[in-house]
């Protein structure tokens, strides 16, 4: 026996592949065939029977359906794999559809075709203009309930009137429309692939579950604070409910960039902000704006080999991120935009292109101080250096290692040190040589310079020739 058909379909086998899905998608799938149409009215209703759904959408297109034989046929040709405006592609949905159902009987302008027990049949009846589906499957009343809401959660046309039970699902205002290059799906001479074009996005605050819509059709639930509508083929796997990963990338910075003035604290770590955060898209204001956030906008990045700066930071009311706190391409555009300095940048105590510098007789008494102190108080012996060193960011430095206080005459100026007995001074040498018992953040560098200023405070009471033999 020969037949022209290379394959058949089996409906059973269909309908097992399609179990896990909810039952939601066979009236996304009826409603989109409907809204790809040039139509004004879109109709749905919905009835609960014995176990079952009845489910009728019927819409009032001039021509209906154009071809009767696309509600039977898997992968035909269709227009709307070249146009990437309409929802429609695989000549797949309606068929995964009617495959769960018990009976479907389409009736449109060329005819009607009915599904039964018996089979598939052709009927005589035809409709003056637009097409009618009405379907009935095995349901519960939970189905029932998430079809309805779902269904509520489209987002009609605006040149289309759209109702469910007789209720009007109105079109909704976006709060943002942007317009962005995006990944679609086109049929380009005889192949059908993935390709980029220029389209709207339109952004809607989210009502509870945020989703990604394709043309006012729900595709996938997001993690975002808004839902975000494209209007234009989204690239799908043929489920039509998986999208790629880099593809959502590219639309979260899309609606980071638009919406990053509404942006809260609480709100810049979530998930969507990161992976917007990620794409290459993003923009340098909008990154800045996610950093000052979520870290504040005194913020470095921590070199863990450089401690002391690290140390320094802190002490200053900077906040100090490390590696693991973002991703390699969150770090990747933060560098690219040059938006965080390092620890080392703002707060380096390598005295680079330094050049010695001759103490005067004022310096020569500040050193003798800061030793006396040293000796007296922290029972260690200390040296000091004088240099300039314009690029250095701090006036001076103690290295506990080496004993050294090293003094940046170009950070401090020449008048730092007259009188070489003053408020100014004494802070210096106090905050520096606390060092020698810890870091700015550590219990031991804070019990030091409390012991130091008191003691100091002590001294000058009752020795105050201490100061003076400097």
């Amino acid at each position: 026996m020969r037949t022209k058909h290379w394959f058949e379909v089996d409906k059973n086998g269909l309908a097992q592949i399609q179990g896990d899905k909810p039952k939601t998608y066979i009236l996304r799938e009826l409603i989109q065939n409907a809204w790809d149409e040039d139509i004004k009215e879109c109709e749905v209703t919905l009835q609960m029977l014995s176990g079952k759904i009845k489910a009728t959408v019927s819409d009032d297109s001039p021509e209906g359906f154009r071809d009767l034989t696309d509600s039977f046929t898997l992968f035909k040709e269709t227009y709307k794999r070249s146009d990437p405006t309409k929802r429609g592609r695989f000549n797949l949905g309606e068929k995964q559809a009617i495959a769960r159902c018990i009976y479907a009987y389409i009736e449109t302008t060329k005819g009607a075709v009915v599904f039964d027990k018996y089979g598939r049949h052709t009927k005589r009846s035809k409709r003056a203009k637009g097409s009618m589906v009405e379907v009935l499957f095995h349901a519960n009343r939970t189905d029932f309930q998430t079809i309805l809401m779902t269904i509520k959660n489209y987002l009609p046309p605006k040149n289309i009137r759209f109702t469910l039970n007789g209720e009007h699902i109105p079109s909704r205002e976006p709060k943002r429309i942007v317009s962005a290059m995006l990944m679609t799906e086109n049929k380009e001479g005889q192949i059908f692939k993935r390709t980029t074009r220029k389209t709207e996005i339109h952004i809607h605050q989210a009502n509870g579950t945020a989703y990604l819509y394709e043309m006012g059709i729900p595709v996938t639930s997001i993690e975002c604070k808004y839902s975000v509508e494209i209007q234009q083929k989204v690239p799908l796997s043929i489920d039509r409910e998986t999208v790629p990963e880099a593809y959502l990338k590219d639309v979260y910075a899309e609606v980071l960039n638009a919406m990053a003035n509404e942006l809260q604290k609480e709100e810049a770590s979530e998930t969507w902000v990161r992976l917007g955060s990620e794409d290459e898209r993003v923009q340098k204001e909008t990154l800045k704006q996610v950093i000052e956030q979520r870290y504040g906008d005194k913020v470095v990045v921590a070199n863990p080999f450089d401690r002391v700066s690290v140390d320094d930071a802190l002490s200053h009311g900077y906040k100090a991120i490390y590696g693991s706190e973002m991703s390699k391409e969150e770090w990747n555009r933060i560098k690219e935009y040059e938006l965080i300095p390092s620890s080392s940048q703002i707060f380096s105590h390598e005295f680079v292109s330094s050049t010695p510098y001759e103490p005067n007789e004022d310096m020569e008494k500040v050193s003798n101080l800061a030793k006396k102190i040293a000796e007296r108080f922290l029972h260690t012996m200390i040296g000091t250096i004088f240099l300039r060193s314009p690029k250095a960011t701090v006036g001076a430095s103690y290295d506990t290692a080496t004993k050294i206080l090293t003094f940046n005459v170009s950070k401090l100026g020449l008048g730092f040190f007259n009188p070489p007995v003053s408020e100014r001074v004494i802070n210096l040498l106090i905050h520096e040589l606390g060092h020698e018992k810890g870091m700015h953040t550590e219990t031991g560098y804070h019990e030091t310079i409390t012991d130091l200023a008191g003691k100091l405070v002590i001294v000058a009471l009752r020795e105050p020739d201490f100061f003076e033999a400097t």
